[in-house]
């Protein structure tokens, strides 16, 4: 059973509504109802133990001598046996599931866009169809979406960020004269907004106006 942060949020709310049905019963006591209640475990602490193990789920130890683990979930780096980096993690993961929830979408991590970029570009040379090497190049521009939307996560501007088809009109610029012939086809589908995104640049941020 995967128990998420937004689950644990749930149960605390509803320990609090459940304040006024059973007000003789002490916090822990509430949460341990609350956590039966709705996510059907024996109390809030075998509920917050499945939520921890749902944290670290996607951690992967170093084998270097300095101990940094990282999460493919959310990309964070830290030290396992340093408490500080613990709940530095927990707040950084539970931001980035909560986001990716609420936008129904989970950009790549590091090793998904690399390898979108990497089969996007093969495929956008050597297409036997245009239709095919456009694949190609959608799948090279998925990549840097990812990238850019996972940073705007990170950077707690994810909710202005542009969907992905917004964002192909905004970096045609960017993919150079080497796909000339495709990006007449981009444009013809997805619009061409320049300037938003500077030449050379993959990242979206958002104005300071």
């Amino acid at each position: 059973m995967q128990i998420t942060s937004i689950e644990i949020k749930q149960v605390k709310r509803l320990a609090k509504q459940l304040e006024s049905t059973y007000p003789e019963l002490k916090l822990g006591q509430r949460l341990d109802k609350a956590a039966t209640q709705h996510l059907g475990v024996r109390d809030y602490h075998e509920a917050y133990r499945l939520y921890d193990k749902w944290v670290m789920f996607h951690v992967h130890a170093s084998e270097d001598a300095d101990r940094v683990s990282k999460c493919a979930y959310c990309e964070f780096s830290f030290a396992p046996d340093i408490k500080a980096d613990l709940q530095s993690h927990r707040k950084i993961h539970d931001h980035f599931h909560e986001a990716c929830v609420s936008l129904g979408y989970q950009p790549g991590n590091y090793v998904q866009r690399e390898l979108m970029k990497h089969d996007g570009r093969e495929q956008a040379a050597s297409g036997q169809s245009v239709e095919i090497r456009v694949e190609g190049v959608l799948m090279l521009l998925r990549g840097w979406f990812d990238r850019s939307l996972a940073d705007a996560i990170h950077g707690k501007y994810w909710r202005k960020h542009p969907t992905f088809e917004v964002y192909v009109a905004m970096i045609l610029d960017t993919l150079g004269s080497s796909y000339g012939d495709l990006q007449r086809v981009l444009k013809e589908r997805y619009g061409y907004l320049p300037g938003v995104i500077q030449a050379g640049n993959s990242y979206w941020y958002p104005r300071n106006d």
